[in-house]
């Protein structure tokens, strides 16, 4: 006989039984539904010590709470904290614009009428100010993440655009498992399936378009710069994945550099 002793242990006084966070959960909870479980075919209780309190449904409830909020917090990698601050500062971004619109209207409003008043146009000016700040403040942590879970991608091509790669791919490991023509159009799905049912032309870079050197880049060469990012992005990714110090930045950059050189000189 078992018990469960840990959120990832059975013990029985004598041995030690290492348990996965799912493992624990089906134990768990078929333990607060019927007083008893099995695993590998052995029984599972819960601990004497812990019966013999005689927990009623409040004691349990705090118990399940407490434990489902430490395997929750050990769940959320921090791939998924950047998505999320990625779409919540294009939702302040939005709401930016909409409040920088309606201060100039006001502006407006009050340069050429005197019965409006101009504490109007202060308090979106106040707003927006503070709207700005805030993202700012977002913008560092979100810098903060992915510098420290993408070091080489992020080095290579800024801490925004590593961040909405993460966003769109699931994570740094799906990038680094990805083909670099994937990641080449990551963001334009919409336009390379329509060129797929013979509309328009295949595009030649998604999100990765924000990097300055493909969008600076004139039309000829914009696309012959992305696929040696996108292969150079791959790399990096790799390089975090295993958790080193890779030089791939610094080579891929030289490489884009000798393309803009050699492109000026033609």
């Amino acid at each position: 006989m078992l018990y469960l002793v840990s959120y990832e242990e059975l013990a029985d006084g004598k041995r030690k039984v290492r348990i996965s966070k799912d493992e624990f959960m089906k134990i768990y909870f078929e333990l607060l539904k019927d007083g008893k479980s099995q695993y590998n075919g052995e029984a599972v209780l819960f601990p004497e010590s812990l019966i013999e309190k005689n927990l009623d449904f409040q004691d349990v409830r705090q118990l399940s709470s407490s434990v489902n909020s430490k395997i929750m917090k050990e769940k959320i990698t921090e791939d998924q904290i950047i998505d999320k601050l990625v779409k919540t500062m294009d939702e302040i971004d939005k709401f930016i614009n909409f409040v920088t619109l309606k201060k100039e209207e006001s502006e407006t409003l009050v340069k050429y009428s005197d019965k409006v008043d101009p504490a109007a146009g202060n308090l979106f000016h106040e707003m927006e100010e503070n709207l700005l700040d805030y993202r700012n403040k977002l913008d560092l942590m979100l810098k903060t993440y992915v510098e420290r879970n993408a070091p080489n991608t992020s080095s290579l091509i800024g801490h925004k655009v590593t961040a909405r790669l993460i966003s769109l791919s699931g994570g740094v490991r799906e990038i680094a498992m990805s083909s670099s023509s994937t990641i080449q159009i990551l963001g334009a799905e919409k336009a390379f399936f329509r060129f797929k049912k013979g509309k328009g032309t295949p595009p030649k870079h998604g999100i990765i378009y924000e990097i300055p050197d493909i969008y600076k880049a004139p039309r000829k060469l914009a696309g012959k710069i992305a696929r040696v990012y996108a292969n150079g992005i791959v790399k990096a990714a790799r390089a975090d994945m295993a958790g080193i110090k890779s030089d791939i930045p610094q080579i891929t950059k030289e490489k884009i550099e000798k393309i803009k050189r050699e492109f000026k000189q033609n």
